[in-house]
């Protein structure tokens, strides 16, 4: 009782910390800054099909932008809350749903997973899709349990939103993990099917038909042939064999992968696996599998498979057996105390040996020595505590503890560093200075600008490929130096008027 109440307050400690950022962090180079340009032009009235530069945006489905955008009138364009609220919400309410489900000691691993953690600060979807799978999936074995099709239903419409919020790959899960499951109950209960199917199915189309009807035949090729299947079995990005998942799941499921490890192998041998815990193995084969047969892959995907493996490993750590499998459990979280001690003090003695002459003044920097400093105070505290404390549940809150200390301190420092050389404010300063039209502006293979104190003019910037640049003779042109042989053709008769430097890449302003 006392390791319960001792994990729900430093539960509730660690859901804080993820508000630590968002006061003061830019949206990053990457889907952040691509999303905020889908954002302002859904603001500019494409709002029921979401555009990216006047074309249909068809790599994700529209109800993360939806909700974006609906905050955006709250907080404004130009406020990072209103990308990452939905992921903050999304956050606690996944922690709230794990608990109530299985207690705090499954929640704590899922809230200090690092994947889970991280995304929480971020304006991508992938938490909102996996909090929604996780309603989905418990609804789905209530349903099983107790014969419930109320439960089913619930379980069809919480993965057909989950469809809206990342794509086909919730119906996918779902069904997979209801033909585990049946195969190995060896029944299925019996009764009306049709309404469960109706909401899994009908929910996307509601929006996904009339987008059709409204992008046209292109619109409905690019989703269907491009996205969904193209990406299944003929990646054109993060093409990866089969085994990907498998070998990198050390890092996807970091710090919990050796604890997890244990908590299968006593699982096996204890021989008294509850019916939620097979389920829970069910419910890691049906994100696993499929996940692993399609050829477009990326450690983000794994996100999904972190609460089954957090229910099992919770369940593990809480059960207070007390038997040999325990005594490995506190040997695994020990490890990867360890694991995260060790990498802090070998990057601080001997890691600037092998940095590149050229990023050397990166690796010095006071704030990466402090962030390094903080992991390997946090692990020899925790080490200590885990190797005294002498149970499973107190090693375990120890180890979750240990790398969220360490990112709090990059939080609380490092993010006017981050600012600098994740975001676009560079790039957005530099053009600035050349004080000419936005309209006049060409982006080739640059990052979509966005900062909270951009001027507004450069919105109208334009976003252009090698065609349209021998076409629109504009006066700047930016681009990445890597792909600037490219367009050389059209940049001699241009002259380097400045240089910046975005997520360690270099970019080069040009004005005639």
């Amino acid at each position: 009782m006392q390791s319960s109440r001792l994990a729900a307050i430093l539960l509730a400690a660690v859901a804080l910390t993820v508000f630590l950022t968002p006061f003061r962090r830019e949206l990053y180079v990457g889907d952040e800054t691509k999303y905020s340009q889908v954002i302002r032009e859904v603001r500019a009235g494409n709002f029921f099909l979401p555009t990216l530069h006047g074309t249909p945006f068809t790599h994700k489905p529209p109800l993360h932008f939806w909700a974006i955008d609906a905050l955006t009138y709250l907080f404004g364009v130009y406020s990072t809350w209103s990308f990452v609220l939905p992921s903050l919400v999304a956050y606690l309410f996944l922690l709230y749903l794990m608990w109530k489900i299985d207690g705090p000691m499954p929640a704590f691993i899922a809230a200090t997973s690092v994947m889970i953690w991280g995304s929480a600060q971020t304006a991508r979807m992938d938490l909102s899709f996996t909090a929604l799978l996780v309603l989905g999936a418990w609804l789905l074995f209530r349903f099983f349990e107790h014969d419930d099709f109320r439960s089913l239903l619930g379980a069809g419409f919480a993965l057909g939103v989950a469809t809206l919020v990342k794509g086909p790959m919730a119906p996918v899960i779902g069904i997979v993990l209801f033909a585990v499951e049946w195969y190995r109950r060896r029944r299925v209960p019996r009764g009306n099917y049709l309404p469960a199917i109706a909401a899994l199915v009908v929910t996307p189309l509601l929006w996904f038909v009339p987008a059709m009807v409204v992008g046209g035949d292109a619109y409905a090729n690019e989703v269907i042939v491009k996205q969904t299947a193209g990406r299944a079995v003929g990646a054109w990005v993060h093409r990866s064999p089969p085994w990907f998942y498998v070998v990198r799941s050390p890092a996807t499921l970091f710090p919990w992968f050796f604890l997890f490890v244990a908590a299968i192998v006593a699982l096996y041998k204890r021989r008294d696996a509850t019916s939620w815990q097979r389920f829970c193995l069910s419910w890691a084969l049906a994100v696993v599998v499929p996940y692993s047969i399609i050829s477009s892959k990326l450690d983000i995907y794994m996100m999904a498979l972190i609460p089954p493996v957090a229910f099992l490993t919770g369940n593990f750590a809480a059960s207070g057996i007390a038997d040999r499998w325990t005594a490995w459990g506190r040997r695994a979280n020990l490890l990867a105390i360890a694991i995260c001690g060790g990498i802090g003090l070998a990057a601080l003695t001997i890691g600037p040996r092998f940095v590149k002459p050229e990023d050397r003044a990166i690796a010095e920097m006071p704030v990466l020595r402090g962030f390094l400093m903080a992991l390997v105070a946090a692990s020899a505290i925790a080490f200590v505590v885990a190797a005294v404390g002498r149970r499973l549940q107190i090693s375990t809150l120890a180890a979750g503890l240990v790398p969220i200390a360490a990112f709090v301190y990059l939080g609380l420092f490092a993010i006017p560093v981050a600012n600098e050389m994740a975001s676009t404010r560079p790039l957005i300063r530099a053009l600035a200075r050349q004080n000419v039209p936005a309209e006049s502006i060409a982006l080739y293979t640059s990052p979509h600008l966005w900062s909270r104190d951009m001027p507004r003019d450069l919105e109208r910037v334009r976003y252009v490929g090698e065609d349209d640049l021998r076409r629109i003779d504009p006066i700047v042109i930016a681009t990445s130096r890597r792909y600037a042989p490219r367009i050389s053709d059209v940049l001699s008769r241009y002259r380097k008027v400045d240089e910046v430097d975005m997520i360690g890449k270099k970019f080069d302003v040009y004005r005639r």
